[in-house]
């Protein structure tokens, strides 16, 4: 689009309105190929407008619901984001590449949090060809298991994201099965056939998910009625009950109809209260979510980076990817960062390893996950079974020394043979 052109569509005042509801959430701006200062919260007119004549792209907001968002620094540790935390609300990314596959799988979610007796829901085109769910914090219980529910930001998110996966994983193979088939998955993802098999059936997963990216302290998704920079599409709140007739020429700027608001949802008092007993009842006993432990027991490694030493999964990565690129920004900045690597050295190796990807992701994107990793504790990467990461994008191809370790700065400081850097001896493997 041409900047008069954005400027034209973003001016409108209608979409100035919906753009300013922000509900206590951090706002942050994108110009082109980068984002803006953040804190930012919109109160004001004047405040849209003096972004938007700045040359403002898009919109951007946070799950996340704040006590004051301008409190928010770089340099908050990460566990005392929880005091400054006001609630969260529960949104679901859709990540598909194909409309009609993402409306199946919306129409599924959607059918499927209602069993469990959330009405409150809300729905938006993502600007590309996926969908955002959305269910406010005012539907939630005051707490699960003993524990406040605004502190439990991201692991309730992720634990109700792989609940969800779990339950519709069935119904969504026969569905493909039936209306498409491996074969022609296949040519529309342009991917092998044998890739989109698991265990010799169809793995819907392979060309659908929920993108996890998004489950993550300040991370952000696009506003309601703001641009999509990739196709100059709008981001537009839809009736979730007629998602079938949703057609892209809907979406396009000077077609936008405003009157849907995203976020006006009046919830029931402890109307998802049954969804988070059923996501946490089913699948923590099942499989126990770990918290990513902070890499405090370890030394860190100060030896030179020796490819050759890195495991399968990291080695796959370090290839470029054409999917789960997000999720490789934090298992890569962990993982350099874990092996001794300063700031500037992790920067620049993601920059270089983004030029292989298919295609790169924005510059911007990651130069700003690697400041907000190093504004706080080091983590290791995530472990090798961590529900979402690698055998969910397909890197995942265990050797010997696999079999001995559970994360992968372990196998790394195992094969590098480094004395610092290994970890203090525990009865379980490492």
């Amino acid at each position: 689009m041409k900047p008069s052109e954005i400027l034209k569509y973003y001016l409108n005042d209608e979409v100035i309105n919906r753009l300013l509801n922000v509900k206590d959430r951090e706002c942050a701006v994108r110009y082109g190929e980068g984002f803006g200062k953040r804190p930012m919260y919109f109160q004001y007119r004047g405040d849209i407008e003096n972004v938007i004549r700045s040359g403002a792209t898009s919109f951007h907001v946070s799950e996340e619901r704040w006590h004051n968002p301008l409190d928010l620094t770089k340099e908050i540790a990460k566990e005392n984001l929880s005091s400054m935390r006001k609630g969260w609300d529960m949104v679901i990314d859709i990540d598909c590449k194909n409309l009609e596959i993402s409306k199946i799988f919306c129409r599924m979610i959607i059918n499927k949090i209602e069993r469990e007796g959330v009405h409150s829901l809300a729905v938006k085109f993502s600007g590309g060809s996926g969908f955002h769910i959305m269910f406010p914090f005012e539907a939630f219980p005051a707490e699960i298991n003993g524990t406040e529910i605004n502190r439990l930001f991201p692991d309730a998110p992720m634990t109700i994201s792989i609940f969800l996966k779990n339950e519709l994983e069935q119904q969504l193979r026969e569905t493909l099965e039936k209306d498409y088939g491996v074969r022609k998955l296949s040519a529309i993802f342009g991917v092998e056939e044998n890739k989109l098999l698991k265990n010799g059936a169809l793995d819907p997963y392979q060309v659908i998910g929920i993108d996890t990216v998004l489950i993550s302290e300040r991370h952000m998704f696009r506003m309601q009625y703001s641009l999509n920079e990739k196709k100059w599409l709008v981001s537009l709140p839809l009736n979730k009950n007629k998602i079938e007739n949703f057609e892209i020429d809907s979406a396009k700027p000077e077609s936008v109809d405003t009157k849907i608001d995203f976020f006006d949802l009046h919830p029931q008092k402890n109307e998802a209260e049954n969804l988070f007993v059923r996501a946490y009842d089913k699948f923590i006993p099942e499989k126990k979510i770990e918290k990513v432990r902070p890499i405090m027991e370890y030394k860190v490694l100060n030896v030179p980076l020796k490819t050759a030493y890195f495991p399968p999964c990291i080695k796959l990565i370090s290839e470029g990817l054409a999917d789960g690129r997000k999720r490789s920004i934090f298992i890569l900045t962990n993982f350099y960062r874990s092996s001794g690597r300063t700031k500037a050295e992790v920067m620049s190796l993601l920059l270089e390893w983004n030029t292989r990807n298919k295609p790169p992701l924005k510059e911007g994107l990651i130069r700003q996950q690697v400041d907000y990793a190093f504004s706080g504790k080091l983590y290791p990467p995530p472990n090798c079974d961590a529900e979402g990461y690698y055998k969910y994008f397909n890197v995942c191809f265990p050797d010997e020394t696999c079999k001995l370790i559970k994360n992968p700065i372990s196998y790394y400081i195992k094969r590098s043979k480094a004395g610092a850097g290994v970890p203090k001896k525990r009865n379980s493997k490492a």
